[in-house]
């Protein structure tokens, strides 16, 4: 009797050449789940309640975003370990959209929005300070822009940004110290982040004793490195409607009983692999990623509604935003961040190229200097032989000298 061998992970992932079917489809669902969070929702929605606080659906899909990071991102590593492509990968689809879209709020919205003279508005320091954000750097507010007497943010979804970023150094870290490779040191790292994530949830103390921002990693890396292990262990874990099926409903169980903290980093990461290498998203055509488009812009698509046409909140805001940030994401699409992805190889052969010059000029200026050194050291070891030589011939008679004095000597005693 023959043993059916179920279908895992790495079997899906190899036979669709390592690019998951329907990833895009779930990223820019979750993105259209963050702007309805902050143009409809709020932070009292249903998962909100249902998990007795825990979590509500914006962060949920932010959560999203982050496991599918750490599934998609870690194969690159693992197979070449080429940090500089990493490094340029990364930064060509982070940076420029991240830059138009904080430049754009800082000339276009601000001066547009401001209760400031032009004048006051450009001459603050405030204005400039906001460019931080186009590095990742949190600057909440632009000057003078505010809604009912308050400072108001201008784009607050860019604070996981940070988080992304430093998730990234993370993944390189351990390719570096050989975890990735080994694929049990991973899985350390991953269950100490997973104890510290269970314990700051049902440790009040402990969180309050932690920096918020270490709070906020914690509480994101633990699904990026989820995602990272089921890559890792991919060959072993089956990849099943009835496994996902199960995560769903033991996701469910654990949030409505208080036990959120301990299920969710389990089960999302899981589900969230199992529909992106379906086929059930993919048979929604996409043909252009616009998550990001629609993560970054939003936000100031909906101050600019709220604040000039007085909408509340509610599903006329939401729609509205979600028609104007499409029409936005796809243009910084086709005009910037696809653009910007075409450069991937040329920046790569580019960066490549500066820095083998540069370690050719490491190792001949390194060893031109030791030899520098060399020479300088015997200079000097010769200079201090000399001296020495001279001291001693300044406080050793000469034998010869003392042998004529004495002969002097003996001569005078005769004469005597």
């Amino acid at each position: 009797m023959s043993l059916i061998r179920r279908a895992t992970i790495s079997d899906r992932l190899a036979s669709v050449s390592a690019r998951g079917p329907g990833f895009d489809q779930i990223r820019l669902v979750a993105a259209l789940i963050v702007l309805a969070h902050h143009a409809w929702w709020g932070v009292n929605d249903v998962l909100y309640q249902f998990s007795g606080g825990f979590i509500q659906l914006g962060l949920f899909a932010v959560v999203i975003f982050f496991c599918v990071s750490g599934f998609l991102l870690a194969p690159g590593l693992v197979r070449s370990g080429d940090l500089v492509k990493f490094a340029v990968n990364r930064a060509l689809r982070i940076f420029p959209a991240l830059f138009v879209v904080v430049v754009a709020s800082m000339f276009v919205l601000g001066p547009a929005l401001t209760t400031y003279s032009l004048a006051d508005y450009f001459g603050s320091p405030e204005l400039y300070s906001y460019l931080k954000n186009a590095v990742t750097l949190m600057s909440h507010y632009l000057p003078g822009v505010v809604r009912y007497g308050h400072e108001v943010q201008i784009n607050g979804p860019l604070w996981t940004l940070n988080i992304e970023i430093w998730s990234y150094a993370a993944l390189v870290v351990l390719s570096v110290v050989g975890f990735l490779g080994r694929r049990v040191l991973t899985l350390v790292v991953w269950g100490l982040f997973y104890l510290a994530y269970v314990a700051l949830a049902f440790a009040p103390s402990l969180h309050a004793l932690c920096p918020q921002r270490l709070v906020d990693f914690i509480s994101l890396f633990i699904y990026f490195i989820t995602g990272t292990c089921l890559y890792l262990y991919g060959d072993r874990i089956p990849l099943s409607g009835f496994w996902a099926g199960l995560a769903v409903g033991l996701a469910l169980v654990g949030a409505a009983g208080g036990f959120s903290a301990v299920v969710l980093p389990l089960c999302i990461p899981y589900v969230v692999v199992y529909f992106g290498l379906s086929d059930l998203a993919a048979r929604v055509p996409l043909k252009h990623d616009l998550s990001y488009g629609v993560y970054l812009i939003h936000s100031p698509v909906i101050l600019a509604m709220v604040t000039m046409f007085d909408l509340q909140a509610g599903w006329r805001l939401a729609i509205f935003a979600a028609l104007a940030t499409l029409i936005l994401a796809y243009a910084s699409w086709r005009f910037v961040e696809e653009p910007a992805l075409r450069q991937k190889a040329p920046v790569f052969n580019w960066v490549s190229s500066r820095l083998r010059t540069f370690a050719r000029r490491q190792r001949l200026v390194i060893p031109a200097a030791a030899r520098q050194y060399e020479r300088r050291n015997n200079v000097m070891e010769n200079l201090e032989a000399d001296s020495v030589q001279r001291r001693e011939g300044a406080y050793t008679p000469d034998l010869k000298a003392v042998v004529r004095i004495r002969r002097r000597a003996l001569k005078g005693a005769e004469l005597r």
